[in-house]
């Protein structure tokens, strides 16, 4: 049998080093899960070492290990335990248990784990320090262009997933001259402590090939490295298939949950933070290839999409893309500088399909959030505004940075060790930060206000009334694929008040009747189309009755287009009362006097436009 993996556990130097318990503490606290974060640590990952912009595979397998793998696991790599008992314990008790499930992600297409092996070896002009970076050290940060963040911070978390703390990594890459190089080593983070033998401990451990003479393991390559992986169950890489596979021991899940229930989380992560890599660039091709399999059973990811609320984000990122409707510039005034574009798209609420249990979801029962991406295009978070007013309907958006250098920088300096978030707050008083806060502070107020534009997104002065503000509303609640900024309409033609209400002729100064705003109400399926409801509340109580005259209209550049305007296709249906009877068809229907009444105006209009209605309101004077 060939020799078993070496143990190094590793000493403190005398001039001191970081604890694996300090080495964990690292990641911070993130708002995320740990399974979503590891998730999202190794996406990135897998991205960063990409060798093209497209076809990058990634696949996370869950599954129990076979008692001939179990042997190897035992006999050849941890045939010698950690000397601290905690350390040994974990590790004897998952070797131990009545199964043993691991947790495989692998990505292919990618660089692997390149360059030295030891961290005191200096790499050759244009190599790469991938390997020391990942397993030997902490923090370095990726010199890769939109890669941003740190390449150690956020592993630890692959080993706080583990129960005993235990990772094993397999790697192919290729030497300077594209030769492939098979490289495994085994990694696990236990407690400091003392011994009398060797001083003191840091906690940190490693199993690989003895190096005489050295105070190191280097991990195992050439065949041992190939054959280990084939006996241990792990993905076969043909030759000149780079990447790497991570193998999390005895990941800590809870015990309520089956292995397919785990895997409809991660297929609903990877869904939620990764979409964006899961759209066909111009030729076909997907940026990265995602696969759950679960004890051999591959899991059908669905295609963002076909898989609402992310239907909308896709729109909404292709606008950005490639431009559209509904596309706001964010800038900063002081400094001077473009920081990226955000679109935001509506449209009919459609069924959710949900992998997990609704009320564990990451998925919004009702869209009404902002994507928030750098040009890398990994979703870093979302800002959650303002719901439209009706149930029916929800919107998306999508934010990307300015992929200027200084721009894409300060962004990706504001994330956290695990990337979920933009903290300004964290970064010293510069224009970076500046950056960051503007965007930020844009974006909120986009997602609070996009719902109910402010009085001040209507067009006119303080006697305008606020039909504009409704219409506007209203262009937010129906679907659109026209640009749909601020604006609003001018009051109706004619009479002796708008919508907005108005006073008698007689008694100046004092109010008798009163046309409260159209409020939209709710948007129906109707017999040519989509009709929209709206409800005019009406306060007479002057001694004549009121014509009111209902004018639906389109919504065109941002405003109540006028009635007169070619193109439209928009319609008065009916006149309803609050039992929803109809009243008449005629635009035109009458208040009484002295008398409080509500009426609900129906218009049509294609589900592909925007519209928005005036109501005018003339005293009858006999």
């Amino acid at each position: 049998m060939p020799e078993p993996l070496t143990l190094h556990a590793e000493c403190f130097k005398a001039a001191g080093g970081m604890t694996a318990d300090g080495m964990k503490k690292l990641l911070g606290t993130p708002a995320l899960s740990l399974l979503e974060t590891v998730i999202r640590e190794t996406v990135q990952n897998s991205w960063d070492a990409r060798r093209e912009d497209f076809g990058v595979g990634y696949r996370i397998r869950l599954r129990e290990l076979r008692p001939k793998e179990l042997a190897i696991l035992e006999e050849e790599v941890f045939d010698e335990l950690p000397p601290h008992k905690s350390s040994a314990k974990g590790i004897r008790e998952f070797l131990d248990a009545d199964r043993q499930v691991v947790m495989e992600i692998s990505d292919w297409q990618t660089a692997g784990l390149g360059g030295p092996v030891r961290a005191d070896r200096i790499p050759e002009p244009g190599e790469a320090n991938d390997f020391v970076n990942f397993v030997r050290n902490m923090g370095a940060r990726r010199d890769v262009a939109g890669g941003g963040g740190t390449y150690g911070y956020g592993k630890s978390s692959l080993y706080q997933l583990s129960r005993c703390s235990t990772v094993l990594i397999d790697t192919v890459t290729l030497s300077s001259r594209e030769k492939p190089i098979n490289r495994l080593i085994a990694c696990h983070l236990g407690e400091a402590h003392d011994m009398k033998k060797h001083g003191r401990l840091t906690g940190r451990h490693w199993w690989g090939a003895e190096v005489e003479d050295e105070d190191v393991v280097d991990p195992v390559t050439g065949q041992q490295a190939a054959r280990l992986r084939r006996l241990l169950g792990l993905p076969e890489r043909d030759e000149g298939l780079t990447g790497t596979t991570l193998i999390i021991l005895d990941p800590d899940f809870d015990d309520d949950l089956s292995l397919e229930d785990i895997g409809a989380q991660i297929q609903e992560a990877l869904l939620w933070y990764f979409w964006p890599k899961m759209l066909p660039g111009p030729d076909g091709e997907l940026p990265i290839e995602f696969e759950v399999e679960i004890d051999g059973e591959v899991l059908p990811l669905p295609t963002p999409e076909q898989f609402p609320p992310l239907d909308l984000f896709v729109e909404a990122y292709r606008c950005v893309k490639d431009g559209g409707p509904n596309l706001y510039d964010i800038n900063s005034e002081r400094p001077i500088q473009h920081l990226g574009k955000c679109s935001i798209r509506r449209g009919f609420r459609q069924p959710r399909r949900y992998l997990v249990p609704e009320d564990e979801s990451l998925l919004p029962s009702s869209s009404a959030h902002i994507a928030l991406m750098r040009p890398v295009e990994l979703v870093v978070k979302y800002v959650e505004g303002t719901q439209l007013p009706s149930d029916t309907v929800e919107w998306a958006g999508v934010f990307i940075c300015n992929d200027d250098p200084e721009v894409e920088r300060a962004f990706a300096d504001a994330e956290p060790p695990a990337h979920d978030d933009w903290i300004p707050d964290q970064m010293p008083k510069s224009r970076a930060k500046t950056y960051v806060r503007v965007a930020l502070s844009r974006l909120r107020y986009l997602a609070t206000s996009y719902a109910y534009p402010g009085p001040d997104a209507a067009s006119g002065g303080s006697e305008q009334p606020p039909l504009a503000l409704t219409a506007d509303r209203l262009g937010n609640c129906i679907p659109t694929f026209g640009n749909m900024g601020a604006g609003g309409g001018r009051p109706g033609g004619g009479g002796s008040g708008g919508s907005g209400g108005g006073s008698g002729g007689r008694g100046a100064g004092r109010r008798q009747w009163h046309i409260g705003d159209p409020r939209f109400r709710r948007i129906e399926e109707g017999t040519d189309g989509v009709e929209a409801v709206f409800q005019i509340d009406v306060a007479n109580s002057s001694g004549h009755s009121l014509r009111l005259v209902a004018t639906p209209a389109a919504v065109m550049d941002g405003a109540l287009a006028d009635a007169e305007d070619d193109g439209q296709d928009v319609s008065f249906v009916c006149w309803e009362d609050e039992a929803g009877s109809r009243l008449t068809t005629s635009t035109g229907i009458v208040a009484a006097s002295n008398s409080d009444t509500t009426f609900f105006a129906r218009i049509a209009f294609p589900d592909d436009g925007a519209a928005g209605i005036r109501v005018t309101a003339t005293e009858q004077v006999s």
